[in-house]
């Protein structure tokens, strides 16, 4: 019987394995048809340039550090994927502090998985994003550059707004948007709610204490990178987005109008939709051209600085314009906190109305896990959030989830309930399960509009494990049904996540991933 046993646990292994050979292959054969083309690479002619001055200052010398870059895309190509450039006024000032070498810098990234590094043959080295911020470590050592990658994977830009405290610094200079492939279409012109949903996190980053320059990064629609998709270059959400860039004025890069004469028409050798990308991410290749448009358009900037330098006039304006009213009547997005956990949830918590629970820390220094803690029946948490939605008509209503933790021991039953200031159905969570493991859960509330909306959790007098503990991490208020949904999404029909919140270097099976880059000195 064990010799029988042996040899079935043989054979899974074998086959693991030979799965396994594959996968490796299929990844290498990847890797190798969308590798970089070294013969295509050049570079701008610093030498030439060192006779024309602008200003009495050669270009060559002012820029050297800037024309150190290898691009792979043509320069036509390149011009044509500067989509949208504007007054940039933004942009310019960040280009000037990155010249002159007089502050510290910081650059963030948000998107789903192409800006994550989806495709690369490196997430670090190779993405789009870890190419431009070792350019910016490389020809500006001297400058404290600290690089932020917040995009999540398979998350649309709706969880964004929601969650934006969690993966962008509020202090922020520069912040690349790329949600054209999580979006989806929608093939509308007029009240699209793509766009809307787009125009409410550009409004919030725009918002931002660092009043950053906002670049979206745009790429080809999913089916568009291939050949006999039928997917013709309008095919697209990024044109509507246009309207956003143009009317707040933000910086729009296309990969898609980057690439399409050279990959879709020409099929020119080196730029073919293959030999850029790996199935709707991009590969090596990609991520490399992806990075072009970053680095054009900031050199692009700064010749234009030589030639219509910064001035006090301009800084003034641009520091004290307001932003103006939104593209869609009424589109802003909530002020107030959405995604409650970290150091965002225990504000939330109510401490006169709040017993029995205690905040502990569950994890590590490194990796913290801050819960509210209860023992005994009895015990209330009791949380105030603000659920009005300004987009939205006052009687529509807003999902709130709760994090919870489920676990085979220990846990008890608690009561859910809107208590003051808002309206809700009761509902009942039950912490145990019988099965050896332990894992976080949401429940879902759905409760009408109210600037001060008292959500309670009562642990009952009862329980199936023969204690009663519970323990809450956090919790998301849903910005509207687009992003209910999507919160939905992100754990299974019984409520258990398929991503770890508490820790979002974590890929959670479904969810994403952050990486900080250390300030780069």
């Amino acid at each position: 019987m064990c010799r029988g046993k042996m040899k079935l646990d043989s054979f899974f292994f074998i086959v693991a394995l030979l799965i396994g050979s594959c996968l490796v292959r299929a990844w290498n054969s990847d890797v190798e048809r969308t590798k970089i083309n070294e013969a295509k690479l050049w570079q701008r002619n610093t030498h030439q340039m060192a006779s024309v001055e602008i200003n009495k200052a050669a270009i060559g010398g002012v820029l050297a550090p800037l024309l150190s870059y290898k691009f792979l895309l043509p320069m036509p190509q390149l011009r044509a994927g500067l989509a949208y450039a504007g007054s940039r006024a933004r942009l310019r000032r960040f280009v000037r502090d990155l010249v002159h070498g007089n502050k510290p810098l910081k650059i963030g990234a948000l998107g789903g998985s192409i800006t994550w590094g989806q495709g690369a043959s490196n997430q670090t080295t190779t993405s789009w994003f870890g190419v431009v911020t070792d350019w910016l470590a490389t020809a500006f050592p001297s400058i404290n550059i600290t690089a932020r990658n917040g995009a999540v994977p398979a998350t649309p830009a709706s969880f964004m707004i929601m969650c934006l405290d969690h993966f962008v610094d509020p202090d922020v200079d520069l912040v690349f948007v790329e949600y054209i492939l999580n979006n989806g279409l929608e093939d509308r012109i007029f009240e699209n709610q793509v766009v809307r949903e787009m125009e409410r996190l550009i409004r919030k980053l725009l918002d931002l204490p660092g009043k950053p320059a906002v670049v979206m990064m745009q790429v080809p629609s999913d089916g568009m990178a291939s050949y006999g998709s039928g997917l013709r270059f309008h095919h697209t959400m990024e044109d509507l987005e246009g309207a956003l860039a143009q009317y707040y004025d933000v910086q729009y890069l296309s990969l898609r109008t980057a690439l399409y004469r050279l990959a879709a028409i020409d099929q020119e050798d080196g730029f073919r939709w293959d030999q850029i990308f790996v199935d709707h991410h991009p590969g090596d290749a990609g991520h490399r051209v992806m990075a072009d448009l970053v680095i054009y358009m900031l050199q692009d900037t700064a010749l234009d600085l030589l030639l219509d330098p910064w001035s006090y006039k301009e800084q003034r304006a641009e520091q004290e314009k307001p932003l103006q009213g939104p593209m869609y009547s009424g589109n802003t997005a909530p002020s107030a906190a959405m995604c409650l956990y970290g150091d965002l949830f225990a504000p939330a918590v109510v401490p006169s109305k709040t017993h029995g629970f205690v905040y502990v820390n569950e994890g590590s220094i490194q990796k913290p896990r801050w819960r509210y803690v209860a023992t005994q029946p009895g015990s209330r948490l009791v949380m105030r959030v603000d659920t009005r939605r300004p987009h939205l008509p006052p009687d529509h209503r807003v999902s709130l989830y709760l994090h919870y933790l489920k676990s085979y021991e220990h846990m008890g039953v608690a009561n859910l309930s809107c208590t003051s200031g808002c309206e809700c159905s009761t509902t009942e969570v039950d912490g145990h399960v019988t099965e050896l493991w332990s894992q976080m859960y949401q429940v879902r509330l759905v409760a009408s509009q109210s600037g001060s909306c008292e959500v309670t959790l009562t642990v009952l007098p009862r329980t199936s494990s023969g204690d009663y503990e519970f323990k809450v991490s956090g919790a998301i208020i849903s910005e509207d049904q687009s992003a209910a949904d999507m919160l939905d999404g992100t754990a299974d029909g019984e409520g258990r996540l398929y991503w770890d919140f508490e820790d979002p270097s974590k890929d959670g099976g479904g969810g994403g991933d952050r990486t900080t880059t250390a300030a780069m000195t």
